[in-house]
């Protein structure tokens, strides 16, 4: 009891102790002098600004695509049967009216023979009928109706001579109804003869119109028999090349069997593939400029494109291109269906284009921006992007807040956001002066270091 009493008077004097030392060092410690307060700073971030410019650009696009044949046909035949000869091969070029394939002619011609046989009879049969009546059967007619009349002649005078004798009692009146049973008998007999004779002769009229019309109708079979006979033979139906055999020498061909396919050599059209927003300005198309990369082989149209131009009305629903023909006339020899082309389209000329340095341009959240200086503070403006001719960018200004006294942020333009507080590294900006793309075609100017490169629109 007496050791923790005393342990707990000596914790009570070493705490004093201290609080006493700490008391006095305080006490000794000499007060800060105050400082005066200093109003903060603005951040400001450090940009380079230039000038928006207008330009002529020459409206132009690359297109790219490949030659095609004018002219594109699958050959078949028109008649059945064995294929006799294929006269061709695959890559042959051929010309109009050469043999292509042949049909065995045998079957043909025997039908024609024996057709040709038919005719010539019918038309000896047709000859003979349009002659009349054989003559021995006018003859028997004839004779048969003298006869009839005759009988009746001779009855007439029976008649009155019997009357005449009955009248005097010499003959009884059996005797006269037998002679006018007579006459009647004879009168019937003369009118039968006539009835056959016009009869007969109405029978051969039909006879004719019937042999008529059998012979025409078997002039129009052999005509379908000559027709078929010209058609064993497969020609080309012009000048081309072979690109596809369908069929082999020995096999059966139906009508309409494909013999072989083929493409004209003689007109070729250059098929491209241009954007949409195009379609329109065809009609307007000033010169158009194409490169065979296959034959080192350049060539230009100028004339009368608007006539060699047409839309294939099949757009490409991912991409968004149409394709377009163009008609190439005359030409060069080398050139063969397939081959690739690159072309360069020039609709003209577009007047004060507004463009912009490459560097200004900043891809954000919001999209394609740019920004100008406003009250020393970056603001941005929304634009979309097209084109660009060397480092210059063409434009579109949404918002209507570009113009020629605007200071856009080039340098830096990366770093700074909306509000942002900025200082020009260059206060006085001079707007550079971009070439023109629209006088690509003319010579340099003296003095003039730097030849603009083409830039179409792919």
């Amino acid at each position: 009891m007496m050791v923790e009493n005393y342990i707990r008077n000596s914790s009570y004097k070493l705490g004093a102790s201290f609080a006493i030392i700490a008391l006095v060092l305080f006490s000794c410690t000499p007060k800060e002098e105050e400082k005066p307060k200093v109003g903060k700073k603005e951040f400001a971030l450090p940009v380079q600004v230039g000038k928006i410019v207008y330009m002529d650009i020459a409206d132009e696009v690359r297109a790219v695509g490949n030659i095609q044949a004018e002219q594109r046909v699958t050959i078949t035949s028109e008649i059945r049967g064995r294929v006799a000869r294929i006269a061709v091969e695959e890559g042959m070029n051929v010309k109009a009216g050469d043999l292509i394939a042949q049909i065995d002619s045998r079957e043909y011609e025997l039908t024609l023979d024996r057709l040709r046989a038919d005719l010539s009879a019918s038309q000896k049969e047709y000859k003979k009928a349009q002659g009349g009546l054989r003559q021995e059967d006018k003859d028997r007619l004839d004779a048969q109706t003298r006869a009839a009349q005759s009988s009746l002649d001779l009855a007439k005078i029976e008649l009155k001579r019997t009357k005449k004798l009955v009248g005097q009692k010499v003959l009884t009146q059996s005797a006269l109804d037998t002679a006018e049973d007579k006459l009647r008998q004879a009168s019937e007999t003369l009118i039968a003869s006539q009835a056959e004779q016009t009869a007969g002769m109405k029978s051969r009229s039909e006879d004719i119109e019937k042999l008529k019309s059998e012979m025409q109708a078997i002039r129009k079979q052999v005509a379908v028999a000559e027709l078929n006979l010209s058609k064993v033979n497969i020609v080309a139906p012009f000048e081309g090349v072979i690109i596809v055999k369908e069929i082999e020498r020995g096999a059966i061909a139906d009508s309409g069997t494909a013999i072989v396919r083929m493409i004209g050599s003689a007109r070729l059209k250059a098929v491209l593939e241009v954007p949409q927003s195009y379609r329109n300005k065809l009609k307007k198309l000033k010169n158009a400029k194409f490169f065979a990369k296959e034959l080192g082989l350049k060539f230009k149209y100028r004339s009368n494109l608007a006539r060699l131009v047409r839309v294939i009305p099949d757009a490409n629903i991912y991409s968004g291109n149409i394709k377009v023909q163009i008609d190439l006339p005359d030409p060069n020899p080398a050139m063969f269906p397939g081959l690739s082309l690159v072309s360069i389209l020039n609709f003209g000329v577009r007047k004060n284009v507004l463009h912009v340095p490459a560097v200004s341009l900043v891809i954000s959240e919001k999209g394609t921006v740019v920004y100008i200086v406003k009250n020393n503070k970056a603001h941005l403006v929304p634009v979309k992007a097209f084109k660009e001719h060397d480092d210059f960018v063409e434009i579109k200004d949404f918002t209507h807040q570009l113009n020629a006294d605007a200071d856009l942020i080039l340098r830096g333009s990366g770093a700074v956001f909306p509000g942002a507080n900025v200082f020009l590294t260059n206060p006085e900006p001079k707007a550079e002066t971009p070439f023109s793309s629209a006088s690509k075609e003319s010579e340099p100017s003296k003095g003039s270091k730097k030849t603009p490169a083409k830039n179409p629109e792919t």
